[in-house]
């Protein structure tokens, strides 16, 4: 059984009920296949609707030359088929790699901004930083990087939880004026907060939206304030 299917055997088992979560997925493409398998996996997940699984956006992550995308998953046997016929079935496509998250704290007013900041015309780039946990520190991490102060240069979007993954502990999403200054953030603030033991960041490029407005409203209300209703402040003001 692939890991994949066992992720997704595991969460209906101990859930027993449909989950709405985020699911981050990494393409990765088969050396001179890039074009080809690029466009037939975006036009696949462009041209995908249903109630289960909803694409929210795909980036090109250009140091890679692969693709991830990021759906918001209400039916997680649907999300199951959804891999295997409209990503996996796409010729060029190597290996796939999912990372499951299902709770964590976002700013809703960056989230709800991110396509326009983002944008060509845009004025800021992002940044997705993995961060490994020491295990028995998770909580207090967690809390200690929600309550790093405000950056000029910095907007945080989200920071999720992903314990149940290999690849990182947590997920953060930033958005900033320049790399440099997403860099310098990552290694004064994050780095050096309390149990954090590794990180990576990855630039994302190419943002290429594919969620409705109804999307990124359902997915603050559904998945954000479900699990931390109240808890929100506006940008600017930390989390």
């Amino acid at each position: 059984m692939s890991k994949e299917s066992t992720q997704f055997k595991m969460t209906e088992e101990a859930f027993g009920k449909p989950q709405h979560l985020l699911a981050f997925v990494d393409a990765d493409i088969i050396s001179g296949k890039d074009e080809v398998a690029r466009e037939e996996l975006l036009e696949n997940v462009r041209r995908y609707r249903s109630n289960g699984v909803a694409p929210l956006w795909v980036n090109w992550l250009r140091h890679r030359a692969d693709l991830r995308f990021v759906c918001l998953v209400r039916d997680v046997s649907e999300f199951n088929d959804f891999m295997l016929d409209v990503v996996r079935n796409v010729e060029g496509v190597r290996e796939t790699g999912t990372i499951l998250s299902f709770g964590g704290r976002a700013d809703i007013d960056t989230l709800l901004d991110l396509e326009m900041d983002v944008s060509p015309q845009g004025q800021m780039v992002a940044a997705s930083i993995q961060i490994d946990v020491q295990p028995g520190m998770d909580r207090h991490c967690f809390q200690s990087l929600t309550e790093l102060p405000p950056h000029p240069d910095v907007r945080r979007v989200w920071l999720l939880n992903c314990y149940h993954s290999e690849n990182a502990d947590l997920m953060l999403l930033l958005l900033g004026k320049n790399i440099s200054a997403l860099t310098g953030y990552v290694m004064s603030w994050v780095r050096t907060t309390p149990g954090v033991i590794d990180t990576e960041m990855s630039t994302v490029m190419d943002w290429r939206w594919l969620a409705s407005p109804e999307d990124i409203v359902e997915l603050c209300e559904l998945f954000f304030t479900h699990n931390y209703r109240g808890q929100f402040r506006k940008s600017g003001e930390g989390w």
